[in-house]
C-alpha cells in the first residue's frame, strides 16, 4: 500500500506540469533561459513551467492579407489580443486554467471578429485513483490554423499544440489540421471525464469518458465575404485501455476506443446521416534520451455509417510522433491516421495529417518559431454524399524579439493553401492560397507567484 501511495503521488506530481496544457498548446522548451539569469527576458507568452504560478501578456498586431476570408484582394487589420494561464499549488488537487481572446478591426471593409478559448481543469488524487475533469470551450470566426488562439499573425506561434491527458495517456490521434472555412463563425466545447487507476507499480487502467458539441451561428458576413452556416454536430467517446511500464525508457499501453458523431444540420441541402466509429490499438512508447522521445500506435478502425444498405468499413488508425525538448530548443513531428467528424464542412470524414514544429531561442532575447501541417481529408462512403478529397496545408514563421524583460516585439508570416474536389457544402470553404504577414508588440511579465491552496 505504501509503494502504491507513493506512485499515485508521482503521477500526481506529473499531472500537476501536464494540467495547464489541456485543450490547449503547451508552453515552448524555447523559450527556456538559463538558470544562471538574474531573471527572464520575455519573448512572448510561455504557459506557466511550476506550480502556483499565473502568466499573461497583451499583444497589439497589425496585419496584411491577401485572399482575406475567402475573398480576392488585400485586406489589413488590427488586433488586440490576451493570455492568461495559471496553475494552482495543491500537490494532490491541482486547478488549472487557460485563456486566450482577441479582437481583429478591418481597415479595409472586411468582417471585423471576436475570438476566444477557454480550458478549465481539476484534477483529484484519491491514493491509487486520480481523476481528471476538463472542459474546453472556444469561439472562432473560421477554422483555427497556427498558434495558440489559432488566429494567423496575432503573435502567439511559440507556442505549440501537444497531446493531453493523464500519463500514460490513453491512444488518441492528432486530429490535424482542419478543413478550412471563410467566414463562419462557430462555437466548440469539449468536457471530459478520465482516470487512472494504479494496479501495480507498473500497471495502471486508464479510462476516459467525453461529449462535444460544434454550433455554427447565423452571421451577416459583409456585401463581399457573404458568411453561412456549417454542420452542426454531436458527439461522445468513451475509452478503456491498460498501460504497462516496462523500464525507465519503455511502455506499453492497449486501447478500445468507442465514438459516436449525429449531425443536426444539412449539407448541401441533404441531412447527413451520423457514424460511430470502434478502434483498437496498441501503442509503445520509448524515451531515447532525456530530451528525445517517441510514440507509435496503430490498430484496426471500424467505421459504421447510419445509411441503409451499408455495411462497417475497415480502416487503419495510426498515431506517430516524436519529440525533443532542450533547454533553447524544442522540435516535433507527428502522423496520424483517423476518422473524425468532419470540421462542420461535411458528415464525417477520415484524416491522413502530418505536422510539424520547431523552435530556438538565440542569444536569450531572439526566439525563431516555425510550423507546419498537411492533411488530406476525405468522406466516409455515404449513399448520400459525393465522394470529396480535401487538400489542407498551413505554415507559417514567427521572429520574436526581446525589447526589455517584459516587452517584445515579432513578425510573421502564415501561408494557408486548401484545394478540393467533389463535394459542394454550405459552408464558406477557402479555396486558393492566401498570404498573411503579421506584426506587433506583446507585453508578456514574469511569472506571478499565487497563494496557497489546499
Amino acid at each position: 500500500m505504501i509503494k502504491s501511495s507513493q506512485t499515485a503521488s508521482q503521477t500526481a506530481s506529473t499531472l500537476l506540469l501536464l494540467l495547464p496544457l489541456l485543450a490547449l498548446p503547451a508552453m515552448s522548451g524555447a523559450q527556456a533561459l538559463p538558470a544562471a539569469s538574474a531573471a527572464p527576458i520575455s519573448t512572448g507568452f510561455a504557459l506557466p513551467s511550476s506550480a502556483g504560478t499565473l502568466q499573461y501578456a497583451l499583444s497589439a498586431s497589425q496585419s496584411l492579407t491577401s485572399n482575406y476570408l475567402g475573398n480576392a484582394g488585400v485586406a489589413s487589420s488590427t488586433g488586440l489580443n490576451g493570455d492568461l494561464a495559471f496553475i494552482t499549488n495543491s500537490p494532490l488537487d491541482p486547478f488549472s486554467a487557460v485563456f486566450t481572446g482577441g479582437r481583429s478591426w478591418s481597415t479595409s471593409g472586411q468582417p471585423s471578429y471576436n475570438y476566444l478559448n477557454l480550458s478549465l481543469s481539476q484534477a483529484v488524487n484519491t491514493h491509487r485513483w486520480i481523476f481528471l475533469l476538463s472542459d474546453a470551450v472556444n469561439y472562432m470566426p473560421q477554422t483555427a490554423s497556427t498558434g495558440l488562439s489559432g488566429i494567423p499573425g496575432a503573435g502567439d506561434l511559440g507556442v505549440i499544440p501537444v497531446p493531453t491527458g493523464i500519463t500514460p495517456a490513453p491512444t488518441s490521434a492528432n486530429p490535424g489540421q482542419g478543413v478550412l472555412s471563410g467566414f463562419s463563425n462557430r462555437v466548440a466545447n469539449t468536457s471530459s471525464l478520465s482516470l487512472q487507476r494504479q494496479i501495480t507499480g507498473k500497471t495502471s487502467l486508464n479510462a476516459s469518458g467525453s461529449y462535444f458539441l460544434t454550433r455554427f451561428l447565423n452571421n451577416s458576413g459583409s456585401s463581399t465575404v457573404p458568411s453561412s452556416a456549417g454542420l452542426d454536430s454531436d458527439g461522445d467517446s468513451a475509452s478503456a485501455g491498460l498501460s504497462h511500464r516496462i523500464d525507465a525508457r519503455n511502455s506499453l499501453a492497449g486501447n478500445f476506443t468507442y465514438a459516436r458523431n449525429t449531425y443536426s444540420g444539412t449539407s448541401s441541402g441533404i441531412r447527413q446521416p451520423g457514424f460511430s466509429s470502434q478502434t483498437a490499438s496498441l501503442q509503445y512508447a520509448h524515451q531515447f534520451t532525456r530530451k528525445l522521445g517517441a510514440v507509435a500506435a496503430a490498430g484496426p478502425q471500424w467505421t459504421s455509417i447510419d445509411s441503409p444498405g451499408l455495411t462497417p468499413a475497415l480502416s487503419l488508425f495510426a498515431n506517430l510522433s516524436a519529440n525533443y525538448t532542450g533547454e533553447f530548443s524544442h522540435a516535433s513531428v507527428a502522423y496520424s491516421r483517423s476518422t473524425n467528424s468532419g470540421f462542420g464542412v461535411v458528415g464525417g470524414a477520415i484524416s491522413n495529417s502530418v505536422t510539424f514544429s520547431a523552435g530556438h531561442t538565440y542569444d536569450r532575447v531572439w526566439l525563431v518559431a516555425l510550423t507546419a501541417a498537411y492533411t488530406q481529408t476525405s468522406n466516409l462512403p455515404s449513399a448520400v454524399t459525393l465522394p470529396f478529397t480535401f487538400h489542407t496545408t498551413v505554415a507559417g514563421v514567427q521572429v520574436s524579439r526581446a525589447l526589455a524583460r517584459t516587452l517584445s516585439a515579432y513578425a510573421s508570416y502564415t501561408l494557408q493553401k486548401q484545394s478540393n474536389q467533389g463535394t459542394a457544402t454550405t459552408v464558406d470553404l477557402f479555396s486558393g492560397l492566401s498570404n498573411v504577414a503579421g506584426f506587433g508588440l506583446t507585453f508578456s511579465p514574469s511569472a506571478v507567484r499565487l497563494g496557497g491552496h489546499s
